[in-house]
């Protein structure tokens, strides 16, 4: 999962990406507002300490795309392809994807609030220490993935798939998921117990 970067990257402002080739770029603290991007190509682009608000990627296909330290307001992925792409320590707050295809990401040490993921597949991924706050998952299948010590505060996972997944080392509280959608999935007692206990459910020992 882990990738590098084939080449030294080239530091540019956004503010030009249109008269950019979005490869072997590198973006650094720039806010970056109110931008509609449609079927572009970002491959091997790096954004550290920047601010993307009010932003939509339609049709996008990003490839080892790293945003590190980086915070997401209000950014919607409308039918994008993401290979290789890596959230650092990073804030996604009120983000959308939608009809995606997800493959290799990770994300670390970051938190994803208020946010929804529908009718997407993410495969062969790993969420390392993220936190997920009332976000809202919805007809997406999610295969292969590691949740590594991750928490899920209120999130709300309806007819979200999980094939193969590994959720043991993770917690649930207050959050809705139907215990079908997790057969083929490695989970620990305590999760058992942490989301049986969300359907009212009341058990002694």
């Amino acid at each position: 999962m882990k990738w590098t970067f084939n080449r030294e990257l080239t530091l540019e402002s956004f503010t030009n990406h249109d008269e950019l080739t979005l490869s072997y770029l590198y973006f650094e603290q720039e806010e970056i507002n109110k931008e509609y991007i449609n079927f572009e190509t970002l491959r091997e682009i790096k954004f550290k300490k920047c601010k993307l608000t009010n932003i939509t990627f339609d049709n996008t296909f990003f490839g080892k795309v790293k945003f590190e330290n980086c915070e997401l307001n209000n950014v919607t992925f409308s039918g994008c392809n993401l290979s290789n792409v890596d959230f650092d320590n990073c804030k996604l707050i009120s983000v959308s994807i939608f009809e995606g295809t997800i493959s290799n990401l990770s994300i670390e040490e970051s938190l994803i609030e208020y946010s929804k993921i529908e009718n997407t597949k993410i495969d062969n991924s790993l969420f390392d220490d993220a936190k997920f706050m009332e976000n809202i998952h919805r007809h997406n299948k999610y295969e292969n993935i590691k949740f590594y010590k991750c928490n899920f505060i209120s999130d709300n996972f309806i007819d979200a798939r999980f094939k193969e997944c590994d959720l043991k080392t993770s917690h649930f509280e207050e959050t809705k998921i139907n215990l079908d959608d997790l057969i083929t999935s490695t989970l620990s007692i305590l999760n058992l117990l942490e989301i049986v206990n969300t359907k009212g459910i009341i058990i002694e020992e």
